[in-house]
């Protein structure tokens, strides 16, 4: 596992109360650069928890942090025999003007992402596929400046009972064929010790034809060798530059080590795919950017690699995230980024304009074809407006590509087989009705 110091350590106490669980976090504890005494909560002290304890202290952006620590360490279990009370604890809580997230209160294992469905407010800017998420940590180890999930980092233990209830949503659900777990988090972090995340992968590798997708920037991957998981867990690597990866993700895998822990994951069977995710143009960015993906071909074999620019806030919004390597960004690239200010059309793809994202994906589509001709390539939570520029170039429409992370998108496919936004399932059972996207491909 990861190297941390937390500066606390808390356990529900349904899970001191537990053998297994309790056994896996006292491993953990043991494990820590120095121990720390584990203090067992309940649900009436989680007020004072947040209040006295600081517990939601500093989930802001670490770039604006002028001290970055490990996070605290919290663990809990999902409440799948007592949701209502958990709810109306929450709302208790948030009358009391305590807004807390569900993770806290054992809520949220799964969740209904309306993506590009009506009711989505951001169908218009972006394509993403609607589908199930699946979770059981939320928070983050590796300190990334541009990212807001340190501080508080809560683990869910009770994946035996988690997976009852998930293979209960699989049988409801059967157009969906792969769950992406934890899109606010980095399970590989806590592993081995926690002992959470090699069973829910030893319980996709029971299952036919349903995948588990883990996301991460982890180099941790030499405990997932001896792993019963029957090739159905695909891990997906964000990959970025040398610059990026030491200096803008300090505690995330360098681009080595995240191309060496992929290799290891595929010489021990697991599907590897990459996602170029958030690309931040730094000085250098075209060399950098052609020496990761020679060197990824060199020792991988991915079978899906998608891209996607740095995105989703203003121009200020990212000078102040990362105001510490401000001076590391290309200097035309931000400037273009300056003078875009107030004038984006799509909200979800600022900071930098249109042309300069073009400029960057024709530029990493290029070094990705020197390698593999016919390797599917994706844009990540891009606009319609890029799709229909790059689809011919690409091989692939916004209807049907394949991504790292769609509910679909099962190891080896070239392009998905059905339509991703007719053929998804509301979470009442329902077939959601033939949904026209915005543009038309």
């Amino acid at each position: 596992m990861y190297k941390m110091n937390p500066p606390a350590v808390f356990a529900h106490e349904s899970v001191m109360k537990n053998r297994k669980y309790r056994a896996g976090v006292e491993r953990l504890v043991k494990a820590l650069v120095e121990p720390r005494q584990i203090e067992t909560y309940t649900d009436d002290q989680l007020p004072m928890l947040i209040k006295e304890r600081q517990l939601l202290k500093n989930r802001v952006p670490m770039g604006t942090l002028s001290e970055v620590k490990d996070p605290i360490l919290l663990f809990n279990t999902f409440r799948f025999k007592d949701e209502a009370a958990a709810r109306a604890r929450g709302k208790k809580l948030k009358d009391a003007d305590i807004d807390v997230r569900g993770e806290l209160l054992g809520l949220n294992a799964f969740n209904w992402s309306n993506y590009n469905l009506d009711g989505d407010p951001d169908r218009m800017h972006k394509v993403c596929r609607p589908c199930w998420r699946i979770h059981l940590q939320a928070g983050c180890l590796h300190r990334c400046m541009y990212c807001g999930l340190g501080g508080l980092l809560v683990s869910m233990v009770n994946v035996d009972e988690y997976c009852l209830h998930l293979k209960k949503l699989m049988d409801l659900h059967p157009w969906q064929k792969t769950y992406l777990l934890d899109d606010d988090a980095d399970p590989p972090g806590l592993e081995p010790e926690l002992g959470c995340l090699g069973e829910l992968i030893e319980f996709f590798g029971t299952l036919k034809d349903r995948y588990l997708i883990i996301h991460t920037k982890t180099w941790n991957t030499d405990w997932l060798r001896n792993l019963k998981h029957n090739g159905n867990t695909i891990i997906v690597w964000s990959l970025s530059g040398p610059t990026q990866s030491r200096k803008i993700e300090p505690n995330a895998g360098t681009t080595e080590e995240r191309i060496e822990a992929a290799h290891i994951a595929e010489e021990a069977g697991y599907p590897i795919r990459y996602k170029f995710k958030p690309i931040i143009p730094v000085r250098n960015w075209r060399r950098e950017a052609a020496e990761t993906i020679d060197l990824a071909f060199s020792k991988t074999h991915p079978d899906v690699i998608s891209i996607c620019c740095f995105m989703w806030m203003n121009v200020d919004e990212m000078k102040k995230r990362l105001a510490p390597v401000i001076d590391l960004l290309d200097p035309e690239f931000l400037k273009k980024a300056e003078e875009n200010r107030g004038k984006a059309e799509n909200p979800k793809t600022q900071p930098f304009p249109d042309d300069v994202r073009t400029e960057i994906y024709s530029h990493y589509l290029s070094e990705i074809r020197k390698h593999d001709k016919s390797i599917p390539v994706s844009l990540s939570t891009e606009s319609w407006q890029m799709w229909t520029q790059f689809a011919k170039k690409m091989g692939m429409t916004a209807t049907d590509y394949v991504c790292g992370c769609g509910p679909q998108a099962v190891p080896g496919l070239k392009k998905l087989e059905c339509h991703p936004f007719t053929t998804a399932v509301r979470n009442d059972g329902g077939q959601i009705p033939c949904v026209t996207p915005p543009y038309k491909l």
